[in-house]
């Protein structure tokens, strides 16, 4: 039997579309989607920071962290393939969290902790007002009083929340290279404010998200 060549393309086309839909596969820049694993699939481009992807794909740091196993936020380069958590994998996780974590538990401890407390300023940064990064954490977030704090992400996932005795709850979205261990850094804008801090020792810290 003789098949035509509009036929032949139509059939090739075919094909190549199934292909093309059954691995997720789009064009550089582009998201794709795992329908195995109902994730999306995005590629860092240039000007990217984990805290833009997950504001633009309706997620936060600390997810996109724990799932793509990022030991530091800050360090995605360009051509990197991020996963981003499906809606259904997003619900299991609340539903899970809200049976197992009791609603009276403020969160799990963490043990005793060293504070400091830092600035925006070049004194605790080196960066100067009319620098580009000036007042942006490494996870790409705007530094914010009563908010920012600086942690060890080997102890303190970046994107978590936190409970501190005495100072209240904070987001885990810096990092410093004093920061090790158990040693937390809280961002005041006052620079004197923060000279008065000075160090708190076994000061109790929890978990909360």
């Amino acid at each position: 039997m003789v098949v035509s060549r509009r036929m032949t393309g139509f059939l090739c086309a075919a094909g190549v579309l199934t292909w093309v839909i059954f691995h997720g596969w789009f064009p550089d820049g582009v998201g794709r989607v795992n329908a195995r694993e109902g994730q999306k699939t995005v590629r860092v481009e240039k000007g990217d920071t984990v805290y833009k992807i997950a504001h633009e794909n309706g997620t936060n740091v600390g997810t996109l962290t724990r799932i793509n196993g990022l030991k530091n936020p800050s360090l995605i380069r360009v051509g990197q393939e991020l996963r981003i958590p499906g809606k259904e994998e997003a619900v299991k996780k609340v539903k899970t969290a809200s049976k197992t974590v009791p609603t009276m538990v403020r969160g799990k401890s963490l043990g005793e902790f060293t504070l400091t407390a830092y600035t925006a300023g070049p004194e605790s940064t080196g960066k100067k007002p009319q620098d580009d990064s000036y007042g942006v954490t490494s996870s790409g977030t705007q530094v914010a009083d009563g908010v920012t704090i600086a942690v060890d992400p080997d102890v303190i996932p970046i994107g978590s929340r936190v409970y501190i005795e005495g100072i209240g709850y904070r987001v885990a979205q810096d990092i410093g290279s004093a920061i090790q261990d158990k040693r937390i850094d809280i961002y005041m804008s006052d620079l004197e404010k923060a000279r008065q801090f000075g160090v708190k020792k076994n000061v109790r810290v929890e978990l909360v998200e």
